[in-house]
């Protein structure tokens, strides 16, 4: 009886928000009732997920889909298995697309509701579930590639921290992995072991990762691990945030600390702050992935396996979408991609 009851407040709350985060359904307000709807469930509130959000906005205009754009408020799992609930009993949705954020315990909704209609995982796959594929970035390769900034921001070697909102996401687990992968020398195989030790020291050839340290998704602990570590570790050279608010955070422990000369901050996505760093020399790089796409591919093939084309599924399960680096050499053009992909949604 308590579930049912929670369930139907959360369905209350969740419906009453559409894509654009104002009451009253999708973003494109036609009112159709009889209008193919399908889900987009995020892994929290991040600025990242605005690009998504307008991937699914431009979306809706091109294939005539309402998309319920649902983001659990405190980028917990539990709040992300009730959005999960709300898909499965919700009759009208017809597909649903999220990033798991703890994939291994949340197989059997994500199977409950693949057994009802199609699931995509995008940003961080749950490989072992009944999801019909993953759609997003490879995060091992770029995690790989945020290992290769650090070898060009530091040649002769140094000591790394890790910033990351939490390991439970397999992005995250990836990331990590290819970071110390590529600073181990490693070849890149298509199968890799995930090191599930996630705490303590990692000695790489000429490179140390002192330690990894988690927020649980909240911006402020983040800035609070990035003060705490230059306090424990004043020597550090530099820091490596793998969620997009993790670098500004780290950022702004380095300013305070008046150690923006000594300390190189390797980032993750596109987060404005992020990239004016990179155009002021704050922050080395950052590496992108595309979460307009994200939501916009993941409307285009839900609707596809939706009316059962199922030649859509990619061979492997897997639909790799390209990530970048962005450094002070392309910023500027890239910036500006960024904020037409935004604007583009309400052409």
């Amino acid at each position: 009886m308590k579930r049912a009851l929670l369930l139907c407040a959360v369905l209350s709350l969740t419906l009453s928000f559409g894509c654009d985060g104002k009451k009253g359904g999708s973003s494109s307000g036609d009112g159709n009732k009889d209008q193919l709807t399908v889900a987009f469930i995020t892994n929290g509130p991040a600025d990242f997920w605005k690009y998504a959000n307008a991937g699914c906005r431009k979306a809706e205009k091109d294939f005539g889909i309402k998309v319920e754009y649902m983001i659990p408020s405190g980028g917990d799992s539990a709040d992300q298995q009730r959005l999960l609930e709300v898909c499965l009993n919700k009759s009208s949705i017809k597909g649903v697309a999220v990033s798991p954020l703890d994939p291994d315990n949340q197989q059997d909704i994500l199977n409950e509701v693949a057994a009802k209609k199609p699931v995509l995982c995008h940003d961080s796959d749950a490989p072992n579930s009944d999801r019909a594929f993953y759609l997003g970035t490879n995060n091992y390769m770029a995690g790989r590639e945020a290992g290769k900034l650090v070898r060009e921001a530091l040649p002769d070697g140094g000591t790394i921290m890790v910033f990351v909102g939490k390991l439970d996401v397999l992005n995250a687990q990836e990331r990590r992995q290819g970071v110390i992968d590529e600073l181990a020398g490693k070849p890149v195989e298509k199968k890799f072991t995930i090191d599930k030790n996630f705490s303590g020291e990692v000695k790489l050839g000429k490179w140390t990762i002192l330690d990894t340290r988690t927020d649980q998704a909240s911006e402020t602990d983040a800035k609070r691990n990035a003060v705490d570590a230059l306090t424990k570790y004043p020597d550090l050279n530099c820091m490596v945030g793998l969620w997009g608010y993790n670098p500004p955070a780290c950022l702004a422990a380095v300013k305070d600390a008046g150690k923006t000369d000594q300390v190189k901050i390797i980032g993750f996505d596109e987060y404005d702050a992020t990239l004016q760093a990179i155009v002021d020399g704050e922050i080395y790089a950052t590496v992108i992935q595309q979460p307009f796409e994200f939501g916009y591919q993941s409307v285009k093939y839900l609707k596809a396996l939706i009316e059962g084309d199922k030649s859509v599924i990619p061979a492997g399960g897997v639909l790799d979408i390209p990530h970048t680096v962005v450094n002070k050499d392309n910023v500027q053009k890239v910036w500006d991609n960024l904020k037409k992909q935004k604007a583009s949604a309400d052409e």
